[in-house]
């Protein structure tokens, strides 16, 4: 499996939303009017078959251009096509710019975020102690508990454009590690000295 384009969906109708598209340092191939807001895509030059990359280079999109996150199967909008959604009142999609630019996915990497470097640090240990400390400063913070995992807004808002409205963030009670769908894996000793948390 190999994707051909990479894309964008914006649920916002506005011209200032059309304009940051327009203006966005990489144009797209190729705009629709989706019935709520725009759908962007960039048609590559070859398609990729490094689909974990790809999935990060289109949250990366999603944030830099106010987007949702998509799945391929929920991407495309076809010109001409209804959109049944209740709130949309059978809009037709409908073609707003269409050029040949084609582009290598290389072109977008650049949009990931920078790997952190690694500072010297004193040694941490991994206890049971210091992740119900970090537990504990989450929830009292308004995290939300699904099973194992605490949810809630990312440690790090200042590597979201949004500073992480649409929480992304999750935190693993049992191994101690967190995950957010921008920034990656963090370790425990990561989150804990963002929380001022010693052992």
């Amino acid at each position: 499996m190999a994707l051909p384009a990479l894309f964008v969906d914006v649920d916002d109708p506005s011209p200032d939303a059309l304009a940051s598209l327009r203006s966005f340092p990489i144009a797209p191939s190729c705009i629709v009017h989706s019935g709520g807001g725009y759908h962007a895509y960039w048609w590559l030059d070859e398609p990729t078959a490094d689909l974990d990359t790809a999935r990060r280079v289109l949250r990366a999109l999603a944030s830099n251009l106010g987007g949702d996150s998509l799945s391929v199967a929920q991407s495309l909008r076809v010109v001409g096509s209804v959109n049944t959604k209740p709130s949309r009142a059978g809009a037709v999609c409908h073609l707003i710019d269409l050029n040949a630019w084609r582009y290598s996915f290389a072109d977008f990497t650049g949009l990931l975020p920078k790997p952190q470097r690694v500072r010297p640090s004193s040694p941490f240990v991994l206890s049971p102690a210091s992740i119900a400390h970090l537990s504990d400063s989450l929830l009292r913070q308004g995290f939300k508990r699904r099973g194992d995992w605490l949810n809630g807004a990312c440690l790090y808002p200042e590597r979201h454009k949004h500073a992480d409205h649409n929480p992304s963030f999750g935190f693993n009670t049992r191994t101690g590690y967190g995950y957010c769908h921008v920034c990656g894996s963090m370790l425990l000793k990561d989150l804990c000295a963002v929380l001022h948390i010693t052992q």
